[in-house]
């Protein structure tokens, strides 16, 4: 399985399948106790949305 696995083309549509990536942040999203734990409080700090305290964890 290569990398043009995790692009789904439809008709007008181009989209990620995240199921197939292996990414931080949506480990970090699901809760992960790992990923969560590796969390410094730095990454990306300049935009709200990747701020720790607003994302209510």
């Amino acid at each position: 399985m290569g990398a043009e696995s995790v692009i789904v083309r439809s008709f007008n549509a181009l989209a990620v399948n995240v199921e197939l990536l292996d990414c931080d942040y949506y480990r970090f999203k699901q809760l992960d106790a790992g990923s969560i734990n590796r969390y410094e409080m730095e990454y990306m700090n300049q935009y709200s949305w990747a701020d720790f305290l607003y994302n209510g964890y």
